[in-house]
């Protein structure tokens, strides 16, 4: 913990004594080593949306232009829903599924998009078959950070103010994200 640790060792070496001592040793998985009081650059952002993802909050917007690095929007069309569709409707059904899944898609990228560019963001965009969080969690791992809606992946609900999806997701990660 370094210099704060000596710091506040010195501060209340005398007042708490031993007392100090116990806390620090109790709950040290709950404060800051050196490494993580270090701010990362940002260079890159991951951003995934998909149909449970609304509204967007305009400080969102701000705080990704601060860093002024380039993001990738992704779209990932859930291929087990568009499975079970045709499996259980019928292939005509699950293909005019995927085509009203691709246009809102296409919206969604293009009007998050123009929304970044506004701010002055490269912007990327891409969609896609796959796993929702198995493919963020994956394509993570070349980013320097993740903006994720808390209703990516499923609605949230009375109980729960993130998806199962997003908790999934954030547990993986060993990058700075952002949950809006």
């Amino acid at each position: 913990m370094g210099l704060y640790s000596s710091l506040i060792g010195r501060k209340f070496k005398h007042i708490a004594g031993k007392k100090y001592e116990d806390i620090m040793k109790h709950y040290r998985e709950f404060l800051l080593t050196e490494e993580e009081k270090q701010i990362p650059e940002i260079r890159s952002i991951l951003m995934p949306l998909d149909r449970y993802v609304k509204n967007i909050p305009l400080e969102l917007y701000e705080t990704i232009s601060a860093y002024e690095a380039s993001v990738l929007l992704v779209y990932i069309l859930d291929a087990q829903v568009f499975e079970l569709v045709r499996q259980t409707l019928s292939p005509e059904a699950s293909e005019e599924f995927r085509r009203k899944e691709e246009v809102m898609g296409e919206e969604l990228l293009n009007n998050v998009a123009k929304k970044l560019e506004s701010y002055g963001l490269k912007v990327q965009r891409r969609m896609f078959f796959g796993n929702k969080s198995d493919d963020v969690i994956r394509m993570a791992e070349n980013y320097d950070m993740l903006a994720i809606s808390k209703n990516y992946g499923s609605e949230i609900t009375k109980t729960s103010s993130l998806s199962p999806l997003v908790l999934k997701i954030i547990q993986h990660l060993e990058i700075p994200v952002i949950v809006y």
